[in-house]
């Protein structure tokens, strides 16, 4: 009687001592804290016909690392401010944030990249932009670019239309003209682009300035034929390109002047604003794939947004996906390196961001990443894509950009 008793009192100190253990463990596992990610958004504003898409990508990504039990543990939460493109909304959400304690920021805008550069090197504070206007990462700094900057793009482009020019046997050389706003992102191209034509035999005439969102381009347009262009680079959004592409065949100059536009105004999205037949032979790059082409991780993405949203994938989506997984990325290497505790400002950059080499993601969705000594380009290279048939249709493979940064900025890059 006596042992049986004592068997039952082990048995339950046995399963007292398990209970507190599991206890302890599952405490533990609650207990670990959250990684943020702050955000400053312009979902509203001249490019609120943009920006939400991308959002919901990037809202999407951080939901799937989550479901999977996000970083040894760590859940990310994304606070986010919304601007509707105002500067004095900017820098409401940045002293916000700061005060909240960010180590890392995520911006979507070129001109609040612009306006935060030198406040987030002295507050020390890493940040990773969607919008790549140039000024940013010169002298590099703790901005970081999705892609190439747009000037990187645009030379990339020139690159190609001197080789499709020397093809064809065409006499003399190509002639490149630019419209796009008086904005960070639409003057981006010019300077650099001037520079680079000059190197590699390509004239780039100058620039048309425009509305962010016009009326008529007409007298720009007529302005760039009477410099006799073979090209018309579009460095604006789709409220510019479309009305562009309007007046542009109102004209009659289809066919007679070739028509190339950034990643911010893809084919796909462009082809639900005017007619197929306008947008015959419209040219676009991206740092990224797109919905039409077929590769795994497009298709898993297109499961994965009909899940969370029940719609079809689409160009922004991926986009803001993408954002986010080299985000993410460059997190988990802080994290590996230095620890939850180790992830400020300064370890995201030298322990995240600068240690990236050929970097694909779960998904790989666009240029594999690789980020050198002083350089704040997620990544060096670009694919064109046409418009044929009212279809996107892959024009090149990747296509190595080149690395335009100013001339007195030639003592950071070893040349």
């Amino acid at each position: 009687m006596k042992g049986k008793i004592l068997r039952n009192l082990m048995k339950f100190f046995l399963a007292g001592i398990l209970l507190m253990a599991l206890i302890v463990y599952s405490s533990s596992a609650e207990a670990k804290p959250p990684i943020r990610h702050y955000y400053i958004i312009d979902l509203t504003g001249p490019y609120g016909i943009l920006v939400p898409e991308i959002f919901e990508g990037t809202q999407d990504y951080y939901r799937y690392v989550n479901e999977k039990g996000g970083l040894d543990g760590h859940q990310f939460e994304i606070p986010w401010g919304e601007t509707g493109n105002m500067m004095s909304r900017t820098w409401s959400h940045y002293k916000r944030f700061k005060q909240s304690g960010a180590q890392f920021l995520a911006l979507f805008s070129s001109p609040d990249g612009e306006a935060l550069k030198k406040t987030m090197e002295k507050d020390g504070i890493a940040s990773y932009n969607i919008g790549q206007s140039d000024p940013q990462i010169y002298p590099p700094g703790n901005i970081f670019l999705d892609g190439c900057s747009y000037a990187d793009g645009f030379g990339a482009f020139l690159k190609w239309a001197k080789e499709d020019w020397e093809k064809k046997g065409k006499a003399g050389i190509p002639k490149v003209g630019i419209i796009g706003p008086d904005a960070a992102y639409g003057r981006a191209a010019t300077e650099p682009g001037i520079r680079f034509g000059k190197q590699i035999g390509v004239d780039v005439v100058g620039q048309e300035f425009a509305p962010v969102v016009p009326i008529d381009l007409t007298a720009q347009i007529l302005r760039l034929r009477d410099k006799g262009v073979d090209w018309i680079w579009l460095q604006g959004l789709s409220q510019i390109s479309t009305v562009f592409i309007k007046n542009f065949n109102a004209l009659g100059l289809k066919g007679k002047i070739g028509i190339a536009a950034f990643w911010w105004t893809m084919g796909t999205e462009m082809l639900r604003r005017v007619s197929p037949e306008m947008l015959e032979g419209y040219i676009f790059n991206t740092y990224t794939y797109m919905e039409v082409d077929d590769r795994p991780g497009i298709k898993k993405l297109n499961e994965l947004r009909m899940k969370y949203r029940g719609k079809k994938l689409v160009e922004g989506y991926i986009r803001g996906f993408h954002f986010a997984e080299v985000v993410m990325g460059a997190t988990r290497l802080a994290y590996k390196a230095k620890g939850y505790k180790g992830l400020t400002g300064d370890n995201y950059i030298k322990y995240g961001f600068e240690r990236m080499k050929n970097y694909r993601g779960e998904f790989d969705l666009g240029a594999p990443v690789t980020i050198k000594p002083n350089d704040r380009r997620a990544s060096n290279a670009i694919r064109l894509y046409q418009v044929k048939g009212g279809k996107v249709l892959g024009l090149s493979d990747w296509i190595e950009v080149p690395h335009l940064y100013p001339p007195e900025m030639t003592k950071y890059f070893g040349k």
